[in-house]
């Protein structure tokens, strides 16, 4: 049993695989104990005539085929006739004859078998289930109906039923992975994670190579809260070089989120490498977190990389947001003319960037410039979105200079706008301190 590759819960990868449809299909023959039977020996006669042509020239089969039936022919023929236009690729006219076989002959299980593979294949899930039931009601069970009938529930969310069809399934072909993965995925739907993983291990020991297992089980593990466990998983795709844009950043995250920053920013340069200009966002968050963190040598590094990779065909908006954050950065660093310098383009280009604004008002602020701190920040507080955290950045500049009134006033107008725990702290140790300090002073009060 190879891995396809494909999911579990689609149905291209089967049907693209001519071993998968050979052994599902079986041959052309019949199976006269069980299935309907000729209506006279002619019939029976073209039938076999028939036989040697109809894998090598399928579209002469159809021609004679279609010229021979009549109202009352048996359900064989209808049945043969089916197939014929599946093997060309015409699933209407296959449907149109397997419903008729079943029609003439309501327990001819080839033809409920090969509704349901057909259904399947269209993603028409319900009526999939009732072929595929039928069959094993009719002594047809094997794995590749139990697997479809697996595949059938899975799609319907019927995650149960998914799991029993799946456990049968690789009951009788226990060789086939497909069954297995989509037991994987019944299982990790029911979030029956630990079985999962277990199963996952079994089928990492036969496919060490399959980058699609180590991808799913490293999200088990996500799902399961072991990130550490996750990045092993991870960092084995990349050394398989099988890491999509997605892992990588995904694993660049798990590393940020460990304190492990140089892994963190290697891997978020090779997803800057691969993804190219698509990854710029994703990398803008990455250095936002970096900042946040004070990891300025390694902001320093995505912020080239962002602007190599942007180059001139960079969006406006992305343009700006690069900007603010190499112009925190060179605030936090001591850089603060050129910082300035960058927040007043950005602030030319959009008067209205209030984010802009604080960030020159903390500039201002650093060099004991108040009255044009102030201003920046009571500009900013002007507009949408931006209230509750001007009113926050103003507030804190006044309590310095121990003008705690003002700074109180500002403070409860932040906390109506956008209530936080933090900032409700603040705001009490203010107000002690206000009160003490008037106690101290009963002339001043």
């Amino acid at each position: 049993g190879t891995l396809t590759g494909a999911a579990p819960d689609t149905f291209q990868e089967f049907w693209r695989d001519p071993e998968f449809v050979k052994r599902f299909m079986g041959g052309y023959g019949f199976q006269a104990d069980i299935e309907p039977k000729f209506q006279s020996p002619e019939e029976e006669a073209f039938y076999r005539e028939l036989a040697p042509i109809v894998g090598e020239q399928p579209e002469e089969a159809v021609r004679r085929l279609r010229g021979f039936l009549k109202q009352d022919s048996s359900a064989l023929l209808n049945h043969l006739l089916g197939r014929l236009h599946l093997q060309l690729g015409d699933a209407d006219n296959a449907e149109t004859q397997f419903e008729l076989a079943v029609a003439r002959f309501p327990d001819f299980r080839r033809a409920h078998k090969d509704l349901g593979f057909l259904h399947v294949r269209e993603g028409r899930f319900e009526e999939a289930v009732r072929h595929l039931t039928r069959v094993i009601e009719l002594g047809g069970a094997d794995g590749n109906t139990f697997g479809l009938l697996g595949v059938a529930h899975l799609n319907q969310q019927k995650h149960l039923s998914a799991e029993t069809a799946y456990r049968n399934a690789i009951l009788y072909s226990p060789a086939v992975a497909d069954w297995k993965l989509g037991l994987i995925k019944s299982l990790i739907e029911q979030e029956r994670h630990d079985e999962s993983l277990a199963l996952l291990d079994e089928l990492l020991i036969e496919n060490p190579g399959s980058a699609r297992l180590w991808s799913i089980q490293g999200s088990v593990l996500l799902q399961k809260n072991e990130p550490a466990r996750a990045a092993v998983n991870f960092e084995v795709l990349r050394k398989l070089g099988e890491a999509d844009v997605k892992t990588l950043m995904l694993l660049g995250d798990i590393h940020l989120s460990r304190e492990s920053r140089a892994l963190a920013l290697e891997v978020y340069l090779e997803a800057m490498e691969k993804g190219g200009a698509e990854q710029l966002e994703a990398t803008l968050r990455a250095a936002e977190v970096f900042t946040s963190l004070g990891a300025w040598a390694e902001a320093g590094e995505l912020f080239a990389k962002a602007r190599d990779v942007g180059g001139d065909e960079m969006p406006e908006d992305t343009r700006l947001r690069l900007l603010k954050l190499e112009s925190k950065v060179a605030l936090a660093t001591g850089d603060g003319e050129e910082a300035l310098r960058v927040l007043e383009e950005i602030i030319e280009s959009n008067p209205l960037d209030g984010e802009a604004l604080m960030l020159v008002g903390d500039y201002y602020a650093g060099i004991g410039e108040r009255e044009m701190a102030e201003l920046r920040f009571e500009r900013a507080a002007k507009l949408e979105g931006f209230e509750a955290d001007a009113c926050v950045k103003h507030a804190q500049l006044l309590v310095q200079h121990q003008q705690y009134p003002k700074a109180i006033e500002l403070l409860h107008r932040a906390q109506k706008l956008k209530p936080r725990d933090n900032i409700q702290r603040f705001l009490e140790a203010v107000e002690r301190i206000a009160g003490s300090s008037s106690a101290s002073n009963p002339v001043n009060s």
